[in-house]
């Protein structure tokens, strides 16, 4: 249909569909719309506005955008059904379909994350696919040989999600959400994590149990998650008085082999007594807390007698807090519910800005920070201003 790329189209169309439609259809999505007319977002959401004040269309949490009868209750006749309902008598209940698309790795915090989803979801009995993926390449074979769906989560788990797979996702899905703050600024809804609060956080903490020479373990792979972390922390260094802080960038993601590298380069900083240049450890990207208390053990740095450790990471999964460390960041089940409003919230209302929505953030107290050892006094710290650049050189 060859149609000019106006305004007036659009809105002839959209009237044109509302004559024809049955009360209960959906509205074709904004993206669709954007493409037929060439129309920027803002103009289709103008025009779905005019219809909503019109009384024609009207919106409803867990159905999306549909048009409706003098301003009425949608009603679908039986055995009239539209696109993702089912009829029940006289009224139709809205049945969505869900792709959980994650990377094929071990980290426990993904699996929990999309279990929980699945049960959001059949719980207001939508239906709900997941399907793993190994690269970008495997994620479009994967995605060809799929129906369309309502809604789809994808979780990258540190990883690039390339165009290719945002366009192929794009022709399969209404609506797309990422686990974690990954793509803002663009038409898709992310929820994740901004770790700069909870860094601060853990250092003010620290600062109270009268720590004054403060390590900070994140990776060195420069994704947006680390980076909020990181900018805080350069923050932090350059105004807090009377405190020294260090970096100690570990060259591995968490599904690596992160934990070994980063105590690896702990025991290079330690110095002939066997004691580091810092008395308290912030540590993002801990996927097995028992297994870094270990390591640390082995090294002869007992948590919290030697060394205090604060864990930057969830507070509800006992993989990583392993019931003993104290942890700052959020939970999993506080993430479930965001992905799972923002897909709802779309569904509701498609015109709604995307962008990032940030996971409130927890903590939970444990058993790993007491007062610095006694021996920590101002030689220790002049220590630290001329050993530690040589000695996390490594991670830097």
């Amino acid at each position: 249909m060859n149609m000019r790329n106006t305004s007036s189209d659009l809105e002839q169309f959209l009237d044109q569909l509302a004559r024809d439609a049955r009360p209960g259809d959906r509205l074709p999505p904004i993206r669709d719309l954007m493409r037929r007319f060439g129309a920027s977002q803002m103009l289709v959401q103008r025009a779905f506005q005019s219809l909503k004040a019109r009384g024609l269309i009207a919106s409803q949490v867990g159905r999306g955008t549909y048009f409706q009868v003098e301003g009425g209750p949608a009603i679908v006749s039986a055995g009239a059904t539209s696109a993702g309902s089912i009829s029940v008598g006289a009224r139709s209940s809205s049945v969505r379909s869900v792709l959980l698309l994650r990377r094929s790795i071990s980290i426990v915090r993904g699996r929990v994350l999309l279990e929980g989803l699945q049960r959001r979801f059949t719980a207001d009995g939508h239906r709900v696919l997941e399907v793993s993926y190994t690269d970008p390449d495997h994620a479009r074979t994967v995605l060809k040989g799929l129906p369309n769906f309502d809604a789809c989560v994808i979780q990258s788990t540190f990883k690039t999600i390339t165009i290719e797979v945002l366009a192929a996702l794009r022709e399969k899905c209404e609506v797309l959400a990422v686990d974690g703050a990954a793509l803002a600024g663009t038409d898709v809804d992310a929820v994740g994590m901004e770790w700069g609060e909870p860094l601060a956080t853990a250092i003010a903490l620290l600062q109270q149990q009268g720590h004054r020479r403060i390590a900070y373990a994140t990776t060195s792979q420069p994704f947006l998650a680390s980076q909020l972390g990181r900018r805080r922390f350069d923050y932090l260094q350059s105004t807090l008085t009377g405190v020294e802080l260090q970096a100690i960038s570990v060259p591995y993601l968490p599904d690596e082999n992160y934990e070994t590298g980063l105590v690896d380069m702990i025991k290079a900083s330690l110095d002939a007594s066997g004691r580091p240049p810092f008395t308290a450890l912030v540590a993002w990207g801990i996927e097995d807390g028992a297994k870094v208390r270990r390591l640390l053990s082995d090294i002869g740095l007992a948590i919290p007698a030697a060394l205090s450790v604060v864990l930057l990471g969830r507070t509800d999964l006992a993989n990583e807090h392993a019931d003993f460390f104290d942890t700052i960041g959020c939970s999993v089940a506080d993430q479930i519910e965001c992905l799972y409003q923002a897909i709802t919230a779309r569904w509701a209302e498609p015109s709604t800005p995307y962008g990032v929505r940030l996971i409130p953030v927890a903590t939970r107290t444990g058993e790993s920070i007491a007062a610095p050892p006694k021996s920590d006094g101002p030689q220790a710290s002049r220590k630290l201003v001329k050993t530690s650049g040589e000695a996390l050189a490594a991670g830097s």
